[in-house]
């Protein structure tokens, strides 16, 4: 899995989820980073035989879904697939309504999912706020499965359809105070078995 160096850009830590157009990578950036992840994917293939995926995130340069759609039209789809992760995916495009559409326009480069919820309120809280990334993340923004606003009943119809047979792993923040990783685990678990998992 490759990703950016996310929440270490301070524009892009603090505007995390509203990120704006003059914001994103200029085009002579983009090649410099597409050429890095092709040079680096083909590297790991050369060394161990596996291929690559990019993970978008928030607080990093691949945030938005256009700049997931960039990165993928400048990276070798042989070297390069994409792990879409649901709940940065609804945070960075601004609205929990989308992943379904997300998995239509990028399912010929999907290797790889994260299950991942996103809270509507907190996301509008964010906004609201002004909180960066990590603000955002300490607020909950990615909350158990099931208990955001993304459709995972969606997402998993859309993906038997599709027939994906990859992984999908749970991504579940849990900082202190959020309670015990054990019992989220347990939630998300009961919730995956609820839609049928």
């Amino acid at each position: 899995v490759l990703a950016d160096d996310n929440g270490t850009d301070p524009v892009r830590t603090k505007h995390a989820g509203r990120v704006t157009p003059e914001m994103m990578l200029s085009p002579a950036a983009w090649e410099t980073f597409a050429a890095g992840v092709n040079q680096t994917a083909q590297a790991v293939r050369t060394a161990t035989g596996l291929e690559c995926v990019i993970h978008h995130h928030c607080g990093g340069f691949v945030e938005r879904p256009e700049e997931i759609a960039q990165v993928l039209a400048l990276t070798d789809p042989a070297l390069v697939g994409l792990v879409l992760d649901t709940g940065h995916y609804a945070f960075g495009a601004g609205r929990c309504d989308g992943v379904v559409d997300a998995l239509d326009r990028f399912a010929e480069r999907i290797r790889y999912i994260h299950f991942k919820d996103c809270q509507p309120q907190v996301m509008a809280d964010t906004k609201a706020n002004a909180w960066d990334y990590f603000g955002a993340v300490e607020h909950g923004i990615f909350c158990e499965l099931g208990q955001g606003g993304v459709d995972f009943p969606g997402v998993l119809g859309w993906l038997r359809h599709h027939g994906y047979t990859g992984f999908i792993t749970v991504e579940q923040d849990v900082l202190p105070g959020m309670g015990a990783p054990l019992a989220s685990a347990i939630r998300n678990r009961d919730y995956l078995r609820s839609i049928g998992i």
